[in-house]
């Protein structure tokens, strides 16, 4: 079986241009698209970084950059060349634009049927509303300007566009900016948060206006860290959640609800994702399917095979049969779908239990129960003491369970 940290290389055919390109890694997918003047492997320290943490990663060559023929004159044929990269993946990719990058992303995005592959943008030390003398300052300054006047006359020339693409996007939006060297102000920032009220914004410093080559192990982590959950969440909607009643509001609600209880206490990025996802394929108490096990690619692709094993261990779980034995260890696991019973232990029996424990915490939080109900939980939370103490005692330390 392949190694999937060996970069694989990866070929787009254009029109008027062939795009050239590599990836590595499995899990959630992550688009890197470089600025102008750079090509891919500026990113391989960025990658590598990333596909530590879990991802996949796709980088390609620009057109007319690197190993990518093509003309980059205009901006127009590089939103379509990332429209085209969008359209070969799975749903639920990060996007992750440079400079030019990130406004060819933003141009890719105008497109609704694009717009339904992304998870969220990365804006990378760029911003929509550009004022024209600003960036031809700044990039005669570094002896750019003459080599790129038409891109850059172009690019100026749709930024009434731009604008209106980045007011209208319904997906996570972080722009990461660089230090003391970077173009962008404290009012372009502000332009853009009244632009899109649900960006956020965080900063490299150390780096210049090209952050990837700057500091690019800095650039990864805000990365990995700012946008892990992006994919699921977008799967999550794309299959309904929040029209999916549930205890507290809707599912989606309840999901985020127990995402934040496993972060607050200082989980594994494994089961702040299963914790997202811990009712796709239903569960025992909640029998309501987003996902049939056949599809289990997608939530793969959107969290991780690690993340989602355990997101199949904890809809499996045969409740009637299983809870009786809680703590024993090995637990004897009765798989509901199988009808198998199977022992869990080390890692997968913590996580499982740190998962049980946030969901009947937050049923407990929300429901209307009885005290017998209440009652029940508490002695639910008690035996799965037995594999994790930490987090079984934070739970019957709640007012909800005293």
């Amino acid at each position: 079986m392949p190694d999937p940290t060996v970069p694989r290389g990866r070929r787009i055919a254009r029109p008027d241009a062939v795009l050239r390109g590599e990836e590595a890694g499995a899990g959630p997918t992550v688009l890197l698209l470089h600025a102008g003047g750079e090509r891919r492997r500026v990113w391989t320290p960025v990658i590598d970084v990333l596909v530590d943490a879990g991802f996949r990663c796709v980088a390609f060559d620009q057109r007319g950059h690197g190993e990518s023929d093509g003309s980059p004159q205009a901006l127009a044929p590089c939103a379509d060349d990332v429209a085209a990269m969008l359209r070969a993946e799975p749903p639920g990719c990060v996007v992750v634009g440079a400079s030019l990058g990130g406004l060819a992303a933003i141009a890719a995005l105008g497109d609704p049927a694009v717009r339904t592959k992304a998870a969220g943008l990365v804006l990378v030390d760029v911003v929509p509303h550009l004022e024209p003398r600003r960036v031809r300052r700044f990039l005669a300054s570094g002896g750019l300007l003459d080599a790129h006047t038409e891109i850059v006359d172009d690019i100026l020339a749709r930024v009434p566009r731009l604008r209106q693409i980045t007011a209208e996007l319904d997906l996570p939006v972080l722009l990461v900016r660089g230090g003391s060297g970077s173009p962008i102000t404290g009012d372009d920032v502000d332009r853009l948060l009244r632009l899109a009220p649900h960006a956020t914004v965080t900063r490299v410093n150390g780096a210049g206006h090209l952050v990837a080559r700057d500091q690019p192990v800095m650039l990864a982590e805000t990365i990995a860290a700012r946008t892990a959950e992006w994919p699921a969440l977008a799967l999550l909607r794309d299959l309904g959640a929040g029209q999916v009643g549930h205890p507290g509001g809707n599912l989606l609600d309840h999901v985020r609800r127990v995402h934040e209880l496993v972060v607050s206490w200082g989980v594994s990025r494994r089961v702040r994702l299963a914790a997202l996802c811990h009712a796709a394929y239903g569960t025992d108490g909640f029998p309501h399917a987003l996902l049939p096990l056949d599809r289990r690619a997608r939530l793969q692709a959107a969290i991780g095979d690690g993340a989602e094993a355990l997101v199949r261990l904890y809809g499996a779980c045969d409740r009637s049969r299983t809870y009786p034995r809680l703590g024993a260890t090995p637990l004897p696991l009765t798989d509901r779908f199988t009808g198998e019973v199977a022992p869990l232990a080390g890692a997968d029996l913590a996580d499982f239990a740190v998962l049980t424990i946030a969901n009947e915490l937050d049923v407990a939080r929300t429901s209307s129960l009885t005290l017998e109900a209440r009652h029940d939980i508490r002695a639910l939370v008690a035996a799965l003491a037995a594999y994790v103490p930490d987090v079984a005692a934070r739970a019957l330390a709640d007012p909800c369970l005293l």
